[in-house]
């Protein structure tokens, strides 16, 4: 079960980073405060996609408090960073980012150790 929670928690984390990117590209710059604050008070274009974002990393808190009472932290973490990959994934299909060989040389890195760790052990 501590498995499922993680890989929820992976989900939820890697949705509200795009989500949010999204946020930010519509919103007004961070750097504009007073805009940014009357953009989100008043509802206006990717305030949706804020809201969403931060209380997707809120739900993802809490599946990871789940995930981290019933795996080892070793496992836990490592699942955690599949959530790169997905990201990455998603971004060059939902968002048009670019593709580039050494962020998919990455991936493969990221993809490599989390298959290390999970391997079954010899005795």
């Amino acid at each position: 079960m501590g498995i499922i929670w993680a890989l929820m928690s992976v989900t939820l984390v890697s949705a509200a980073q795009l989500l949010l990117r999204s946020a930010m590209l519509t919103l007004p710059a961070v750097s504009d405060i007073g805009t940014l604050l009357w953009n989100v008070v008043h509802f206006q274009s990717g305030t949706g996609a804020l809201l969403l974002g931060l209380g997707g990393y809120l739900a993802s808190m809490v599946c990871w408090f789940f995930a981290l009472k019933r795996l080892p932290l070793v496992k836990a973490y490592a699942l955690l960073s599949l959530s790169y990959i997905s990201v990455w994934a998603a971004a060059l299909i939902l968002q048009n980012e670019a593709f580039s060989w050494p962020g998919l040389a990455g991936v493969l890195l990221v993809m490599a150790g989390v298959m290390t760790i999970f391997a079954p052990q010899r005795r």
